[in-house]
């Protein structure tokens, strides 16, 4: 049972109150407030008439949205300690071989700080601007994923599936030397036992999209029950999710009274807490109070049992 938790803070927005260039500077600055993780969302296009599916959140066509891997890669230079999370990247937009070498050239620069959030996304017209079969995307995840870990662990790889394929082929750097354990992998999917063989299959943390603790319970309990009944798994599963947000009167998220669902949401299983920036920083001004405020969040669950 995990014992602490992480406070992770998702710079979505920063490059539109700063610059995309102010990363470097910031991702300092998050590292010496003491939170733990830099946490980068991902849509590669927008089609020009989109709908967010999921409710909370206008989605703007025209939005900036940089790329994850060359933000983070940028943060990984100036910074020593914080993670670097993708949270989550859509995979299947990517070849496999590109999205490996991309993985583990940026977990040898950052000296094993990066976890690798993947999903499917939910916007059609991404994967028909990159030319792909929307329809196909969970099972591309699912072979591209056990492609990337043949590159990344195997001196040469192979591995044949339905949608990628390749003989002795050479990833390099790899991460079949790597000190310390494997790349850690999140999955933002559904939480439905038929996704369950994500889980079983890379021993991957579970990113959530919703903040409710009630939904995260169920979902929890679902993905649990079938990872025992049907893999044998008994482990707790590590969970991902923005705590459920509390605004103030000037409409941005206000960290104090958003800390008081903390224990409902430690309770449903939430180990590591994603903070939108979108929500908590409305103003450039505002930017150093509230990294301030998420370093100084207790980190130990017992803490939040009393």
């Amino acid at each position: 049972m995990q014992n602490r938790i992480t406070i992770n803070l998702n710079v979505l927005t920063l490059d539109r109150l700063f610059d995309v260039a102010a990363i470097v500077e910031k991702a300092r600055a998050i590292e010496d407030a003491n939170i733990d993780g830099i946490v980068m969302p991902d849509h590669v296009v927008f089609g020009g008439n989109v709908t967010y599916p999921f409710g909370g959140w206008p989605v703007n066509p025209d939005d900036s949205w940089p790329d994850p891997i060359t933000v983070l890669s940028a943060a990984a230079a100036v910074t020593q300690r914080v993670a670097l999370i993708t949270n989550v990247l859509i995979a299947p937009l990517r070849p496999a071989p590109v999205l490996a070498k991309q993985a583990a050239t940026l977990y040898r620069l950052s000296n094993g700080r990066l976890q690798l959030g993947v999903g499917t996304g939910w916007q059609k017209e991404e994967y028909q601007a990159c030319g792909l079969d929307f329809g196909k995307r969970s099972d591309v995840l699912f072979e591209q994923m056990q492609a990337c870990r043949a590159l990344w662990y195997e001196r040469p790889a192979s591995f044949q599936g339905k949608h990628v394929s390749f003989e002795d082929t050479w990833c390099s750097p790899g991460l079949h030397d790597t000190a310390g354990g494997r790349l850690p992998l999140w999955f933002g999917i559904a939480p439905s036992a038929a996704n369950a063989r994500f889980f079983a299959e890379f021993d991957a943390g579970w990113s959530c999209i919703s903040p409710n603790p009630e939904f995260i319970a169920k979902g929890r309990d679902t993905l649990e029950k079938a990872l025992r009944e049907q893999y044998g798994i008994t482990r707790p599963l590590r969970i991902r999710a923005a705590p459920p947000l509390v605004f103030d009167e000037t409409g941005a998220a206000n960290v104090e009274k958003t800390l008081e669902n903390f224990p409902r949401s430690i309770a449903a299983g939430v180990t590591d807490f994603d903070f939108p920036m979108l929500f908590f920083i409305r103003e450039a001004s505002r930017f150093d109070a509230v990294i301030n405020a998420l370093g100084r969040i207790e980190r130990d669950i017992a803490f939040y049992a009393n």
